[in-house]
């Protein structure tokens, strides 16, 4: 298979703050999640550590904690980021819904079905993309608020401690398969970038990817481009 990252013309998608933020975000919801559902486990996954079973379980507490103010402070910077820097900023505008969105979704699904002769020209974020992006806002919200009244559980009556758990729960389970059923497969098992798409290890991105992922945001940046270099011309 021709796979487009083998492209020598790369283009910048991800920028190192951008990066960073990604491996943080990554880090500590792989924790998070490996730690939460130990919770779950059957007792026959806790006695496989034996006699360790209690200090495994105390220090998983702890990780699970730790991953927990960090996934708050990488949120919180976030949000800081998309509002103080002009990079940030960009990149809120761009992941804003807009009523293409809607349009490039049908418009797609018939292409898949084979109704249509060729996709849609998507932007710098389709669809899919913004939906990810601002379903991990939302749940990030339900278990930041719901693990923080768990963690100070004797200052909530019971009740609430029982719906914040179940929240937690819930929305935990559904970021596991949003990020093990989506996400994984659009950044390693997608056909058009498989084994992997780079761009969150250094940032780039090929020129047949950018055409065939974001045609619309190629497009641009070449008439850009194109219009830089007239200006170029004529002032030297």
């Amino acid at each position: 298979m021709n796979n487009p990252e083998n492209s020598t013309r790369q283009f910048l998608r991800l920028t190192r703050s951008q990066r960073k933020q990604h491996i943080v975000l990554l880090v500590s919801t792989t924790l998070l999640i490996v730690t939460g559902f130990m919770l779950q486990a059957d007792s026959w996954f806790i006695g496989i550590f034996g006699t360790f079973s209690e200090p495994v379980f105390w220090l998983r507490g702890w990780i699970h904690r730790i991953s927990g103010v960090l996934v708050t402070v990488v949120c919180a910077y976030h949000l800081l980021y998309v509002t103080v820097t002009m990079e940030g900023r960009s990149w809120f505008v761009d992941m804003l819904p807009r009523g293409k969105d809607f349009i490039d979704a049908s418009q797609n699904v018939l292409y898949m079905l084979g109704f249509k002769k060729n996709r849609p020209k998507m932007d710098r974020f389709y669809y899919m993309e913004k939906l990810e992006y601002w379903s991990v806002y939302f749940g990030m919200f339900i278990v930041i608020v719901t693990g923080f009244m768990m963690w100070t559980e004797y200052l909530w009556p019971k009740i609430y401690l029982d719906i914040a758990g179940a929240f937690h729960l819930g929305e935990a389970t559904l970021a596991a398969l949003a990020i093990i059923v989506g996400h994984i497969f659009s950044v390693h098992y997608n056909p058009h970038v498989y084994p992997m798409n780079r761009a969150f290890i250094d940032g780039m991105i090929s020129e047949e990817l950018m055409k065939e992922e974001h045609r619309l945001w190629y497009e641009r940046l070449m008439k850009d481009s194109g219009t830089h270099e007239k200006d170029a011309d004529r002032n030297g």
